[in-house]
Formats: C-alpha cells, sequence, structure tokens
C-alpha cells in the first residue's frame, strides 16, 4: 500500500457550491448543524489519492470529538491506474445526526485496514458559518 492521501476536504454541500465548487487549500472544512442536537445539513467527504499504483481497500470514519465513532462508510476497492494519477472522490452525507457543535470531530480514512490520514472538520451553526465567512 502506497497510496498517499493528497487532499481531503469535508464541507456543507450547499455552502461547497456557493463558494465556487472547487477543492482548494484555503476552503475551510465546515459542516452545518440548523440545531442542537440534530441533523447536519448534506454534506460531502471529497479526497485525492495518489502516489504510486496498484488496487487498495479504502474506507472512513467520522469521530467526535471524544472518539466515538459517529460514522462508518462502507469499504470502497480502488485502483490506481499509474503513479501519477490521482483518484478523486467523493460521497455525499445526509440526515447525520450530530450531538452537539464542535471544532473538534475528524474523519479518519483507512488504507487496508490501516489509518493513513486523519482531518479536522467543524460542526458549526449557521451563524458561526457566516462570521466566519466575512
Amino acid at each position: 500500500m502506497g497510496a498517499r492521501l493528497s487532499y481531503a476536504k469535508v464541507i456543507d454541500r450547499d455552502l461547497f457550491f456557493k463558494l465556487g465548487a472547487k477543492v482548494h487549500p484555503g476552503l475551510d472544512n465546515d459542516v452545518i448543524l440548523p440545531d442542537e442536537p440534530g441533523k447536519a445539513g448534506v454534506f460531502l467527504v471529497i479526497r485525492g489519492w495518489v502516489n504510486d499504483h496498484g488496487t487498495f481497500t479504502e474506507q472512513w470514519r467520522i469521530e467526535g470529538p471524544a472518539g466515538g465513532v459517529v460514522y462508518e462508510s462502507l469499504p470502497r476497492e480502488l485502483h490506481l491506474a499509474t503513479p501519477q494519477h490521482i483518484e478523486r472522490l467523493e460521497d455525499e452525507i445526509a440526515d447525520l445526526e450530530f450531538d452537539y457543535a464542535s471544532d473538534d470531530y475528524a474523519v479518519v480514512f483507512v488504507l487496508d485496514e490501516s489509518e493513513v490520514a486523519r482531518v479536522r472538520f467543524s460542526v458549526k451553526f449557521p451563524q458561526q458559518e457566516a462570521a466566519g465567512r466575512r
């Protein structure tokens, strides 16, 4: 297993499209939570794998601030055709319950049953998101 996570973003779908629907380094990882506790708006887990070729199994999970698993994806087999190829993936999550807003959620990426990366993201209320964009 030689694949490397090139980038990963966890972002509210509507916010992503409002901001131009392009992944870039300054794009914040924000999920919008209308009420606490409650269901988040639809959000995206976007990522790109690079650096080697071959077949591997990818799975990811969302962990809460205390480390508990909030969501776990199904395993997905991927094939990188050439060493320079970027495998771009996007999953859409709807109706996921969050107990509270926090800046300490994480999406954990696993390849062939080994943890390879963690990306922090925030679960915010709509007014927090708007204030952060000023």
